[in-house]
């Protein structure tokens, strides 16, 4: 592996030609037109259990639901890293609007954890993704798993086992843990601000409990099990299985993020179920670059890392799918 230093060196290259090309402009046509969609797609999939037949009613809306909540979290997910405004206010505005109200996950909980795993990928000792963090801790590498003791080491034997119900319950953690990180991490008008919009997505749902009844409380949770499995399903390929790092290897920004980051090829279906994060090589090089801009980034970048021998990783979803079950089922060997 060369020297960090040359590295370091290519990645300025790599980000002038990046530069060079547009690919780091603001794209305010296509997240109008994005949010626009992905706004009327809410709008379809809230008012449909008032209108249909209780016969055709959950299957179809919960699966709907869940799928346009997490695309307007993913509007969030880029307005976090600051890709729609160059104003960081009115980005922070809006992702707090797409987690915080509407998806009733904190946006500042998501934003600390995901700049952090941003910051240090595949870094066991820092990478919260890595780290088992919150209320659903799984085991991703052999240090952690060997590490546990008692009921969380067997945890780790069965967890190829344990893995559903963990996605199952994915969304439900992710609203506690974020709730609970406003509470304890935020203070002021921040704090205020983001327990106003968490507890207005409670009260929207408290009334359509109220309006639907059972039929209500069914498509929360109903919505929140196939939300968390839409998220696993487009999170869970990027870094799993792929290399890890210990806090002391010496690598450049280009080395971690394009070898521990594994694409999923493209096509205009993965394009949009994904929302850009099939390019976690590019996203990762360059999270500000709006998401429509990383297809055309994938065919500067690709090149010049195979130019410099630098591993690119790019697979089809149902292959990487099956790359991160063979890599979190042969952790249960570290905890036998």
């Amino acid at each position: 592996m060369d020297p960090a230093p040359a590295r370091e060196a290519d990645y300025a290259e790599l980000r002038r030609a990046i530069a060079g090309a547009g690919l780091l402009e603001r794209r305010y046509g296509y997240y109008a037109a994005r949010g626009g969609t992905c706004a009327a797609l809410l709008a379809i999939a809230a008012a449909l259990p008032f209108v249909l037949r209780p016969a055709a009613w959950l299957a179809l809306c919960a699966p709907l639901l869940a799928f346009a909540v997490v695309q307007v979290a993913l509007i969030g997910h880029d307005a976090g890293h600051l890709e729609v405004f160059r104003a960081s206010r009115r980005n922070r505005a809006l992702g707090s609007l797409c987690w915080s109200l509407v998806a009733g996950v904190g946006f500042w909980y998501w934003n600390d954890r995901h700049n952090r795993h941003h910051g240090h990928t595949n870094d066991p000792e820092a990478d919260p993704d890595l780290q088992g963090e919150g209320l659903l801790a799984v085991a991703y590498t052999e240090v952690d798993g060997a590490s546990r003791s008692g009921w969380r080491r067997t945890a780790v034997r069965h967890q190829t086992l344990l893995i559903p119900i963990v996605i199952a319950l994915l969304a439900f953690a992710f609203r506690v843990e974020g709730t609970a990180f406003a509470w304890r991490r935020l203070r002021g008008p921040r704090r205020a601000a983001e327990l106003g919009l968490l507890g207005a997505n409670g009260a929207v749902w408290l009334a359509v409990f109220a309006v639907l009844g059972w039929r209500g409380l069914g498509l929360f949770l109903a919505s929140q099990v196939v939300a968390g499995g839409y998220l696993a399903a487009i999170i869970a390929p990027n870094h799993k299985g792929m290399p890890v790092w210990a806090r002391g290897v010496r690598l450049s920004f280009l080395q971690r993020q394009v070898l521990s980051s594994r694409n999923i090829a493209p096509n205009l279906v993965w394009d949009f179920v994904f929302g850009g994060l099939n390019y976690q090589v590019e996203h990762h090089l360059f999270p500000t670059m709006p998401r429509v801009h990383l297809g055309r980034a994938r065919t500067i970048v690709r090149p010049f890392c195979e130019a410099r021998g630098l591993e690119y990783t790019e697979v089809g979803a149902f292959a990487s799918y099956r790359m991160v079950y063979a890599a979190l089922s042969g952790l249960r060997r570290s905890a036998g």
